[in-house]
């Protein structure tokens, strides 16, 4: 694995819940053994008279509460999530458990409980000095500091965590970082790959060891193995597309051994953000057709969804490429063409959402905004669309009057 893959690999696992609680807790633990080595380093601390009595009645209260608010607003956590979950989309579940402000915050209160716990039972077996017990009041002080400022900033998530419009900020923030990560390196550090059929017909394939999702592909990796075997790999996947296994996953030439090479795609169960911007996208446009099913019945969500998408993909398509590294010459892998990213996020609303011609407008509108900034291939598609849309309209529209005000408005 390449050090920046590796590094993407650390942000990922820094994202999940039980590790960083777990990783609080740990330091907690830690926090409360290592007083008497402070003390050995500041032997003045003795001669502050802080003595147990003055220190352990906050930690018994800290001991006891904790842990209650803890699982309390982790009870909160779960049951906001599963709501936006039946009101947006399942998929949204995941990107919401990576908030990493509500996992600090979580993380503060089970480290808190940990740390009293610990100091509790250290002070009763003797293990501080008098000089010890001062570092444990100055750090219990440090960490009511620490419990306060995260109840303030709970109290303030709590008024909105489980609102539609959260769900909307967080996926839209997830969907611009994707962009911009894909718009600085289309093909993520390999040379591009104008079609398939410009893979050499003698390449040996290379198949996908499991079933799943492709989350990440190390280009950087790839290109050092291509390079010890003095030939050229060829990607046939992109992140975001799901192999069966025994699938070709990529091609190769030269001496390259194919088991130094499957190592390197990353496949799961679940698709990632990491390295696929469509997937952030599906799920904002997911949203849209969820409010739009006869069960909601909330056209207004969907239009600001549509409302959203169309900033997204504006912002992507206006902003200019920073990437200023050379791409390998020995890895080649295919571009996300725009219209791989416009289709499939309209689509779908313009289908459920064929009686309202307020979304149909929006989507209308939007089209029309992106078209100016494509090239002519990516034109025709979103051409192709509109066209769907008029379809949409005639077919859905309740009356005569809403299709001509539909009509009236796009100018078609």
């Amino acid at each position: 694995m390449s050090p920046k893959q590796a590094l993407l690999e650390l942000r990922r696992l820094s994202r999940v819940l039980w590790i960083r609680v777990a990783l609080i807790a740990a330091v907690s633990v830690v926090a409360a053994l290592v007083a008497p080595v402070v003390e050995w380093a500041l032997p003045m601390l003795s001669n502050w008279g802080m003595t147990a009595d003055a220190t352990l009645p906050i930690l018994n209260i800290l001991a006891s509460s904790m842990l209650a608010v803890a699982t309390f607003s982790l009870g909160i956590m779960v049951s906001s999530h599963r709501a936006l979950a039946a009101n947006t989309t399942p998929r949204i579940h995941r990107l919401l458990m990576e908030d990493r402000s509500t996992q600090s915050m979580l993380a503060t209160f089970v480290g808190a409980f940990v740390f009293a716990l610990a100091s509790i039972i250290l002070f009763r077996a003797d293990y501080y000095s008098e000089g010890a017990a001062v570092v444990v009041f100055a750090t219990t002080i440090l960490l009511v500091v620490a419990i306060v400022v995260s109840l303030v900033r709970w109290i303030h998530k709590l008024s909105h965590i489980g609102s539609v419009d959260y769900a909307l900020e967080r996926v839209g923030e997830t969907a611009r970082e994707s962009l911009r990560a894909h718009k600085e390196s289309p093909t993520l550090g390999a040379s591009a790959l104008a079609s398939y059929d410009d893979i050499p017909g003698e390449a040996r394939p290379v198949v996908a060891e499991t079933s799943g999702y492709v989350l990440r592909v190390d280009v950087e990796a790839l290109a050092d193995v291509a390079e010890n075997g003095g030939g050229e790999v060829y990607v046939t996947v992109l992140p975001g597309d799901r192999v069966l296994k025994g699938q070709d996953i990529a091609r190769l030439t030269g001496g390259i051994e194919a088991g130094k090479v499957a190592g390197h795609f990353s496949i799961g169960s679940a698709r990632s953000y990491a390295q696929d911007p469509r997937y952030a996208l599906q799920v904002l446009r997911e949203t849209a057709t969820k409010a739009l099913s006869p069960g909601i019945n909330d056209p207004g969500t969907a239009v600001e969804v549509v409302a959203r998408l169309e900033i997204l993909l504006h912002e992507y398509f206006c902003a200019e490429a920073e990437d200023t590294d050379e791409p390998s010459g020995r890895v080649f892998l295919s571009r996300i063409e725009p219209q791989d990213l416009i289709v499939p996020a309209f689509r779908d609303i313009a289908r459920d959402g064929a009686g309202f011609v307020e979304v149909l407008g929006g989507i209308h509108a939007a089209l029309v905004t992106m078209a100016q900034h494509l090239d002519a291939e990516a034109r025709a598609a979103v051409e192709g669309l509109l066209g769907e849309l008029d379809e949409y309209a005639e077919a859905g529209l309740g009356t005569k009057a809403e299709l001509e005000r539909f009509r009236a408005e796009t100018g078609r």
